[in-house]
């Protein structure tokens, strides 16, 4: 490993250096080299910090005009006298250049938190800070029982009924590992090999291939063949490592490095490929689904979405943009400027019969929705309802078992990504020029015919007229002006 290099700086709470004239904590930041290798492939310097548990005044650290920085003249000229800030430099350093050399010997380069742990047990500290000995899943049984003690006061903080419904079903998971395992896990031995065991044990309790009796789950678990799909297990993986790292903060010493980016397995989406055909828009359109405003709010978003083609983050972006009419020459047709921040492009989009039917509903507004999260379950809901449940493929990415190749109800995979594949599609079947339809969906792509991006000078007003004229002749009882 490198030599540390030990950096003394101070814990300010004030952001205004005129007014840090009372003592602060000297706190230590030691970089030994140990670095960890992010998801996009760079290399990230990982140090550790460990408080000097004494205080001093700013202006005794260092100069203001350097906001305090550490300035060794400036220290040794204010501190002098001072003998317990130097003695305990001293002993702090003598600490880390001796387990340097241990950790030299063995050959081994411990992680941030092992070599701190270490470090604090030398300077004789681990008596001090240790907590009463409490096992991982106590730990999360008081924070779910805090969370809902908290969750009726309206507290800034407070979790949400997902969150701690997720953190219910990890005391679970917990459960049944110990169970399975005849193993308790504790905080001082979860290092990384017990870690991606705890993930492994789980993936064959869904597999199956362990049966476990929880009594705390009196409800029979369903098992799959091909265990967690990737974002399953991700989604658990981040409330589990986020939790650990409050424990950590609380003074919950561990092995494991909560902060390693390497511990959470990367976002990997389902393949498919479904839109929602036009008799499916029509019974979406036509059913009544006012007494759920969960489902009349999906509804009405699924109208917009699969008859403008816009994402969720530009029907976001679009909720201030005001309808506009255009009445000229012939033409007579309200259309929205939809302004395309994810993309950077902008677009008028005509608005279809359906879509101003919905906005008369909010003053000519887009809706605004909370989440693209929250809209997906309520979009869920409403097609089970309309008991729109096709089988369609699907291609997951699975924990341990690869690729797996699936039939699911399309109620149960529809996501508002699907309104532009709906949009697109659902046209180009009635017989919309390709031409038209890329003017609306993609604004920003660049003409096939390299002349043609040279010497094409088109409006968004005439691509919004070239659109309406396609529209017009489509006979349908939807996609109408």
């Amino acid at each position: 490993m490198k030599q540390p290099k030990i950096r003394y700086f101070l814990e300010s709470k004030s952001s205004n250096r005129e007014e840090r004239i009372l003592p602060e904590l000297i706190m230590v930041e030691v970089s030994y080299g140990y670095a960890r290798i992010t998801k996009i492939g760079i290399r990230r310097n990982v140090p550790f910090r460990i408080s000097l548990q004494v205080s001093t005044l700013p202006s005794k650290f260092g100069l203001i005009e350097n906001n305090f920085k550490y300035d060794d003249e400036v220290f040794k000229k204010a501190n002098k006298n001072n003998n317990t800030i130097k003695n305990k430099m001293l002993v702090l350093e003598e600490g880390i250049n001796k387990l340097t050399s241990k950790y030299d010997i063995e050959r081994t380069l411990p992680t941030p938190n092992e070599f701190k742990l270490a470090l604090e047990k030398y300077l004789g500290r681990v008596a001090i800070l240790k907590l009463p000995q409490q096992t991982i899943l106590e730990y999360f049984y008081n924070k779910i029982d805090k969370a809902i003690e908290d969750s009726d006061k309206s507290k800034k903080n407070s979790i949400t009924g997902g969150t701690i419904k997720i953190y219910k079903t990890i005391s679970h998971h917990i459960e049944n590992y110990q169970i399975a395992t005849n193993e308790v896990l504790t905080f001082e031995d979860f290092d990384e090999i017990k870690y991606w065991k705890y993930w492994d044990v789980l993936d064959d309790i869904v597999k199956g291939e362990i049966v476990v009796f929880n009594p705390n789950q009196p409800k029979k678990r369903r098992t799959t063949e091909y265990g967690y799909l990737i974002n399953s297990l991700r989604k658990y993986q981040v409330a589990f490592i986020g939790t650990l790292k409050k424990a950590l903060k609380e003074g919950n010493k561990m092995p494991l490095d909560v902060y390693d980016e390497n511990l959470i397995v990367e976002k990997k989406e389902a393949s498919k490929s479904i839109y929602v055909t036009e008799e499916e828009l029509q019974k979406i359109i036509t059913t009544d689904v006012d007494f759920d405003y969960k489902m009349q709010r999906a509804k009405d978003y699924m109208i917009m979405g699969c008859l403008t083609g816009m994402r969720f983050e530009s029907m976001f972006d679009t909720k201030n943009a005001k309808i506009e009419l255009f009445d000229d020459n012939g033409y007579n047709f309200e259309y929205i400027h939809s302004k395309q921040n994810k993309t950077s492009t902008e677009v008028y989009i005509p608005l279809l019969a359906p879509v101003k039917n919905v906005l008369k509903k909010y003053n000519n507004k887009f809706p605004i929705v909370k989440s693209n999260a929250v809209i997906n379950t309520d979009i869920k809901k409403l097609f089970k309802h309309l008991k729109i449940d096709s089988l369609e493929d699907v291609t997951y990415i699975t924990f341990r078992n690869g690729t797996v190749n699936l039939k699911n109800p399309k109620h149960e995979i529809i996501t508002t990504h699907d309104c532009k594949k709906t949009f697109y599609t659902n046209l180009f079947n009635n017989g919309m020029s390709t031409t038209a339809i890329d003017n609306m969906t993609h604004p920003d792509a660049t003409p096939k015919n390299r002349m043609a991006k040279i010497y094409n000078k088109s409006t968004m007003l005439d691509k919004a007229k070239m659109f309406v004229d396609e529209i017009n002749k489509i006979n349908s009882s939807i996609y109408k002006m």
